[in-house]
């Protein structure tokens, strides 16, 4: 007699737990560690109890390929995307079903090849700005924390993109509040018992004015545009943009959760991705040395960094995708079942989060031969597309695939190009970078280094 999925066992409960909060609260403070652990432990599928929450930890390619992909129309964003609707609202990160869909239909031309080709002369000024700017920083011996420098620059080329204007004199505090934003929300996470948003503790009273910081610099540049003429930005896009079948346009709220996602991902995720590559290549000198020497041939021989040049800088390209394997920005995704499902012959209950921690897969012994070594080579274009793309996801995978990956890449390839044609970095002598799993995997005190102008 064939047993139904209701008669299946629940993966295994691991016997380490917290005597209140559960096993789950094991992966607060070191969940890469506990992750690999738990696995290693018990299996490719576990079990995780949490307050008022039911969690399963998949570490199986196939089974993050059949959440993500094969039966992805019975999952929907999990508890961690709940905690960052309050901040992003019901935007594209966190919208579901048929309102997705359609948002994601508009917006997609945004990040199309003709856009990012229209993009690609900003971001090369921007870069260059910074650069310019670095130079004053350059043989003075002085270690600077480029973290706060690559996220004012990422916040200029996204705000650039979607308002066509920087964000220079507001970019420390945007940048301040997106951090704290980061913070508050994985302790949401990891404190099921903190007191609801609208009871004035210490905590709360931080988020609401961390929020309306943000909030006000939106809906001051989406209030001014409204006024004006359309410009050819995202913004302006949004705004004529209507409805299929209402002709309704987005009201303002909608145009703000939308701006927010963008504006907040679009930052947050590349400027912890650069600095992560600016560690790895200063502890890497002979793939940094390869990669320079890519950069001066091709621009030694008078290569202009226009969209598709840019793209012909392989060695580059490889240098971020073996940072991404091992310092992915987005170091986990989750998903929360709609009806009871099955995985690897275990039952998964209703509203279960199913937690994929994608940095587990980017550094397994499992999946990767010498995975702690930084190998940009590892990446060579006759090897990409042979490796499993639920081995390797620093996007995400499935149909809520990352947007803007190619805006994203095309702006680590500039900056690097230009960064590395004038400078070297060198970390703080006795400076030892932590990674930080919040939201998003950020180097916990900063990236202290030195800038060496090259002779």
């Amino acid at each position: 007699m064939e047993t139904t999925t209701a008669q299946k066992p629940l993966p295994p409960f691991p016997k380490e737990k917290h005597w209140l909060f559960g096993s789950a609260y094991l992966l607060k403070g070191r969940s890469l560690e506990v992750i690999k652990m738990l696995s290693a432990k018990y299996g490719d599928i576990v079990s995780l109890t949490f307050p008022m929450n039911k969690v399963a930890l998949v570490t199986n390619p196939q089974y993050a390929k059949y959440v993500l992909l094969d039966n992805n129309k019975n999952y929907r964003k999990s508890l961690a995307y709940d905690v960052l609707k309050a901040v992003l609202g019901n935007g594209l990160l966190t919208s579901e079903g048929d309102f997705w869909k359609k948002q994601r239909r508009l917006i997609q031309p945004a990040f199309h090849k003709r856009k990012l080709e229209e993009l690609t002369g900003m971001m090369v000024e921007q870069a260059q700005h910074w650069v310019d700017k670095f130079d004053q920083h350059a043989d003075t011996g002085k270690a600077t924390d480029l973290a706060p420098e690559l996220t004012a620059l990422t916040l200029n080329v996204i705000s650039k993109a979607i308002f066509s204007n920087g964000v220079e004199e507001k970019a420390e505090m945007v940048g301040e509040q997106i951090s704290l934003l980061n913070q508050y929300a994985i302790d949401k996470v990891n404190d099921p018992f903190r007191l609801p948003a609208f009871i004035p503790t210490p905590f709360n009273i931080k988020e609401r004015r961390s929020m309306k910081q943000l909030n006000d610099v939106i809906e001051d540049i989406i209030s001014t545009r409204r006024k004006e003429e359309s410009k050819d930005d995202l913004l302006s896009m949004l705004i004529d943009m209507r409805d299929e079948d209402t002709g309704e346009a987005m009201d303002n709220k909608q145009l703000r959760d939308e701006v927010m996602t963008i504006f907040i991902a679009g930052n947050e995720t590349s400027s912890n991705a650069l600095a992560w590559m600016l560690y790895l290549l200063s502890q890497n000198p002979e793939a940094e040395a390869k990669m320079v020497a890519e950069i001066d041939a091709k621009l030694d021989a008078g290569v202009e960094l226009t969209y598709n040049n840019v793209l012909e800088f392989q060695y580059v390209r490889q240098v971020i995708d073996e940072s991404l394997r091992i310092y992915p920005p987005a170091w986990s995704v989750g998903r929360r079942n709609y009806e009871e499902d099955e995985i690897g012959g275990y039952r998964i209950q209703k509203n279960t989060n199913v937690l994929i921690p994608i940095m587990y897969f980017h550094t397994s012994e499992k999946f990767w031969d010498e995975p702690a070594k930084f190998k940009p080579e590892r990446f060579a274009p006759e090897l990409r597309n042979k490796i499993d793309r639920f081995v390797y996801f620093p996007f995400g995978g499935g149909p809520r695939f990352c947007i803007g990956n190619n805006f994203a890449l095309l702006e680590m390839q500039i900056i690097l190009i230009l960064f590395y044609r004038n400078f070297r970095f060198r970390l703080k002598e006795g400076f030892v970078p932590e990674a930080e799993p919040l939201i998003t995997l950020r180097p916990k005190t900063g990236m202290w280094m030195e800038i060496e102008r090259r002779k």
